[in-house]
């Protein structure tokens, strides 16, 4: 996964909930308030995730999958059933790619995860969310191990789908296509530029499954 850094929430999204209080007097909630089935509601909700993949470099909070309008959906990482009291704060809201859509046995990311949670889970906005997992040439997602975090890493890769035989192949692809597999002998300083370019937005857009590239370009290391 990829460290999400969540900058402010939108102006239009803060006067929004006030608006609504005003008129309303409570709180508005993200189901049937926010996220209502009229005009209004699917422009604010297509307004908001074009505001969640801009931040996040159009890639999936979780898989790193590319997502535009059409194959994602916002996603809240403490769950909204659990946590209604904070299903309009913007710090709990990402984008989600919607996964395989029809293939239900692997399924992957936001529709996967449903109302999972675990007290313990890392948000994409934690630094160690970059630490956590360990991804091989062959497009596998590993926990790291002897570490405080393998537990819930591990939970994590479950509850999400990480595994998932689709997600597997499509990280492959994509390392296959970096230089990790160039019969080029690059040195320490060249293999660096290539972990900085994959790290960091071009054109603010990441590379799909930037850190799974970034971790075998890391392996290349002489030193």
């Amino acid at each position: 996964m990829k460290r999400i850094d969540k900058g402010d929430s939108p102006g239009w999204f803060e006067v929004w909930k006030q608006n609504f209080k005003k008129v309303n007097g409570r709180e508005a909630h993200y189901k049937n308030d926010f996220s209502s089935n009229d005009a209004d509601g699917k422009t604010r909700r297509q307004k908001m995730r074009t505001r969640l993949m801009e931040e996040q470099g159009y890639i999936c909070c979780y898989c790193m999958k590319r997502i535009l309008l059409n194959n994602s959906h916002i996603e809240h990482f403490w769950p909204k059933t659990y946590f209604p009291q904070i299903d309009l704060e913007y710090d709990n809201m990402f984008a989600s790619c919607d996964g395989e859509r029809v293939i239900l046995f692997d399924e992957h990311c936001g529709h996967k995860k449903e109302d999972w949670w675990n007290k313990d889970m890392i948000p994409p906005t934690k630094p160690e969310i970059e630490t956590i997992f360990k991804y091989s040439v062959d497009g596998k997602i590993h926990s790291v191990p002897r570490k405080p975090t393998t537990n819930i890493a591990q939970e994590m890769i479950t509850q999400m789908g990480l595994d998932s035989f689709h997600l597997e192949r499509n990280r492959r692809e994509a390392i296959e296509y970096s230089e990790v597999f160039d019969e080029e002998e690059y040195s320490d300083e060249d293999i660096r530029d290539f972990i900085n370019y994959y790290s960091n937005q071009d054109d603010g857009k990441y590379v799909p499954y930037c850190m799974a590239i970034v971790d075998c370009l890391k392996d290349c290391l002489k030193e």
